[in-house]
């Protein structure tokens, strides 16, 4: 086969993967954590936001291109009286980690190859992600009037939401691996 076809066929399997995952982590924060919903669109605990920080340090633009397919087949109901709005929040859900990692690849803050990768380094791409994301949604939900958004009140919570559901996230699937770890050292 060639190169090229492989290659697409990898990045089309990652973005579908992608989409799958995060559409399945959104529906497990509505179940888990309906009642801390500041305002629609709007979470005090979105866990989704830490798999989208994890789709995108593992699997880079395909993540980030699955991410905004999912956020697109999450609204799927209202995305023909709103495609424009949708797409912006979808790539913007999307591509915000991406840009975030990139930014940080390119200040030499974050490894390319994710070897070095420290609980600070970690933390710090968080916080930068999740202010990044609740402002470019706060901002979008503004300039197209949806969900009678309020920027100056919501982004906190956007922010915060964010920010708990990634920390939540990664160190679950942190603490998951010091487990498989420790279980598959004590076998040997």
């Amino acid at each position: 086969m060639k190169h090229w076809l492989t290659v697409g066929l990898q990045w089309a399997l990652m973005t579908l993967f992608s989409a799958f995952l995060f559409v399945q982590f959104f529906e497990l924060n509505a179940f888990l954590f309906h009642t801390f919903e500041h305002v629609q669109g709007v979470n005090w605990v979105f866990l989704p936001a830490g798999f989208r920080v994890l789709l995108v340090l593992v699997m880079d633009v395909p993540a980030a291109l699955g991410i905004g397919l999912a956020t697109l087949w999450l609204n799927r109901e209202t995305l023909g009286e709103q495609l424009l709005p949708l797409t912006c929040i979808a790539l913007a859900s999307g591509f915000g980690p991406w840009l975030v990692k990139f930014w940080m690849q390119w200040r030499g803050l974050l490894d390319r190859e994710l070897r070095h990768l420290s609980s600070a380094s970690l933390l710090q791409f968080v916080l930068i992600y999740a202010a990044i994301n609740a402002v470019a949604h706060q901002l979008l939900f503004w300039v197209f009037s949806m969900h009678n958004s309020q920027p100056w009140l919501d982004i906190w919570p956007m922010f915060f939401g964010d920010l708990a559901g990634a920390l939540i996230v990664l160190y679950s699937f942190k603490l998951g691996l010091d487990w498989i770890k420790s279980r598959t050292d004590s076998t040997n």
